[in-house]
């Protein structure tokens, strides 16, 4: 047998595990997805025709997992078949479909083809859906290491079929089963997920490969909660490729994020900044923390995302990084090199920074309720300025009284109705 006919063979047996894995699927669904019809046949024209059993079920048959997008006429109602329900057989279907699992990851790791690659990335979807937790469980391992081993496949192609299905392990309870919280690492689902983009980008140099797992991740975001982890630790992760010593890969990162951000609003990046303030406040002092260490990324960021300059950019952080680096000074000696370097890139000096957000701090500060806190504030303005406790309160009116009483924009409407 040639390596041709041999490929079509293996192609013919993936394309059958997909198929079978939406029947397991049909078997398991409820009374009540009968009669919209889980998984159906539609009999096209060419049915009676001498045809390939393979190319009948591509033309016809229609998942209402894997197919959610494509509307069924009510012409082809007529002429579908539905597939019937298995009744008490659930067990044999449980190992009869990790028998159909191991099959389907023996295909991973074996030597194949460019177009054999895609169809078992086109297939993995149907897999994974249809799998139950405990069948997921069982495969939780292999189904972590397909991830890691797709990502950094050496065929761009393959590659680039796996980003366009990476979103699948956000569906449903996948993503719960195969990254489940409560291990030592103490970092959640969607933290151990975006781990595995991650450390794939951190582990080539490649710009072709980088490229497509900044795709992948773009793909991840447009998928996720605009409030949820997934959507921050995505954005992060094309940050930190702002400077990337390929110019390919920068481009790449500056244009994803405001593609992967006007998916979600039609205002794009500017608008997220100003209507989400959980995202705005992150991603500053995420930036603020690497002033020293990572000027060119914050250059970019400035210059290719913002579209600014990194001055500018620097002034419209200072307000919301400041109150917290004050705050945090006391244990934390990075707060003391980051406000340093917040001056220097204002070019001014530490003592009037401080001093001109001297409301906010103090609001931020009173806000949190720990005495504490509030103590370690005052004692820093008293070493910075000479002023005491009085002095220090005396300075900040009305404009402390603002700061407590007033919180622009909706988001803070609730808060600012309840002070």
């Amino acid at each position: 047998m040639g390596r041709n006919s041999s490929d079509q063979v293996k192609k013919s047996i993936l394309l059958s595990l997909g198929y079978l894995s939406c029947l397991y699927g049909s078997s398991n669904a409820s009374d009540d997805d009968l009669e919209i019809g889980t998984c159906k046949l539609f009999l096209g024209d060419n049915y009676g025709r001498q045809a390939q059993t393979l190319d009948i079920l591509a033309g016809g048959f229609w998942c209402s997992q894997c197919d959610k997008r494509v509307e069924q006429d009510k012409e082809q109602y007529s002429s579908a078949i539905h597939i019937p329900k298995w009744q008490d057989f659930q067990d044999d279907n449980d190992f009869n479909f990790i028998n159909l699992q191991s099959m389907f990851f023996q295909f991973l790791y074996g030597e194949s083809s460019e177009e054999l690659g895609v169809v078992f990335v086109r297939v993995l979807p149907q897999i994974l859906r249809h799998a139950s937790r405990d069948i997921m469980l069982k495969a939780r391992l292999q189904w972590v290491e397909c991830i890691e081993y797709l990502l950094l496949h050496n065929v761009k192609a393959v590659r680039e079929a796996f980003s366009a299905e990476i979103s699948c392990f956000l569906e449903g309870h996948v993503l719960e089963f195969l990254f489940m919280d409560g291990d030592t690492s103490q970092k959640t689902k969607e933290q151990k997920f975006l781990d595995k983009v991650k450390h794939a980008l951190a582990g080539t140099e490649d710009p072709q490969i980088l490229v497509t797992l900044l795709e992948s991740t773009a793909e991840i975001m447009s998928a996720s909660d605009i409030h949820g982890q997934l959507f921050f630790y995505s954005l992060i992760l094309f940050v930190d490729q702002l400077d990337n010593k390929s110019q390919i890969v920068r481009v790449t990162a500056s244009s994803l994020i405001h593609r992967s951000c006007s998916f979600h609003l039609k205002g794009g990046f500017e608008l997220i900044l100003s209507k989400f303030f959980h995202i705005r406040d992150e991603l500053f002092e995420y930036l603020s923390a690497r002033l020293l260490s990572r000027p060119d990324m914050i250059r970019e960021f400035a210059e290719a995302v913002v579209g600014i300059k990194t001055e500018e950019l620097i002034g419209r952080m200072v307000p919301f990084v400041i109150p917290k680096l004050v705050v945090s000074h006391k244990d934390n000696d990075q707060a003391i090199i980051t406000l340093n370097e917040l001056a220097n890139y204002l070019n001014t000096d530490v003592v009037p920074l401080i001093v001109n957000w001297l409301p906010k701090v103090l609001a931020f500060a009173l806000l949190r309720a720990n005495v504490q806190e509030l103590s370690s504030v005052l004692q820093f303005y008293h070493i910075q300025t000479g002023s005491d406790h009085k002095e220090i309160f005396a300075a900040a009116l009305p404009a402390l009284l603002d700061e407590l009483l007033c919180f622009p924009g909706e988001e803070d409407m609730d808060e600012t109705e309840k002070r």
